[in-house]
């Protein structure tokens, strides 16, 4: 199927589950939760703890996310989120995405600000330091784009890039993002035009920052 084979031109290889914390002490989590007879439970990626999550999120996101996605109690999907460690486990404040498809924990964000996917058109993009690459086409390799710069302007982050034979328009908002055939959930979405034909995607940060304040 075409989730297995989502990233075929990058590497994808096991990552750390916890970045380091932000200005506010607040980090960035991601790895597998589940609501069940306990309560809920998050075992971040790659640590082997289990910790009570207290989900704080506007709206109960996390919490409502879980329903959407997993279908059944007990059964555990990934999850990414702002959050921070207390004396009884950790407690959530910002939600970022969850699905129950995909790379989940083996998949590297190291070195990418910004990873993006839809099928309805296919679209694939990826913001790295030194290129942005974009695929319009299952088969297709990706079409390399020089690296610029995401500036923020109002409601979204907007980036311009060139190749040898296009110009890539890039809008990114905080909105709400739904990607049925991964079964996903996300917080940002992605219009991308390119030859003067549109692109819609939900998309998600990687590691590498720095992210965007973008109102939500």
């Amino acid at each position: 199927m075409q989730r297995a084979a989502l990233w075929p031109c990058l590497a994808l290889a096991a990552a750390c589950a916890l970045q380091p914390a932000q200005a506010d002490d607040r980090r960035i989590w991601r790895g597998h939760f589940l609501v069940g007879k306990a309560g809920a439970q998050f075992n971040p990626c790659r640590s082997g703890e289990r910790f009570a999550l207290e989900d704080a999120t506007p709206g109960r996101a996390l919490e409502a996310a879980y329903r959407a996605l997993a279908r059944r109690r007990g059964r555990a999907i990934f999850i990414e989120f702002a959050g921070q460690r207390t004396a009884n486990g950790i407690t959530a404040t910002r939600f970022e995405r969850a699905l129950t498809d995909g790379p989940g924990c083996r998949e590297d964000l190291q070195d990418v600000r910004l990873r993006a996917y839809g099928f309805n058109p296919f679209i694939q993009l990826e913001l790295r330091a030194t290129q942005v690459l974009l695929r319009l086409r299952p088969a297709a390799a990706p079409v390399e784009y020089a690296a610029a710069t995401l500036r923020v302007e109002g409601s979204e982050a907007r980036l311009e890039a060139a190749s040898a034979t296009s110009v890539l328009h890039l809008r990114v908002r905080a909105r709400p993002c739904r990607e049925e055939l991964s079964n996903g959930l996300f917080s940002y979405e992605v219009t991308a035009e390119v030859g003067g034909r549109p692109y819609a995607a939900c998309a998600y940060w990687g590691d590498l920052g720095p992210i965007p304040d973008l109102p939500r």
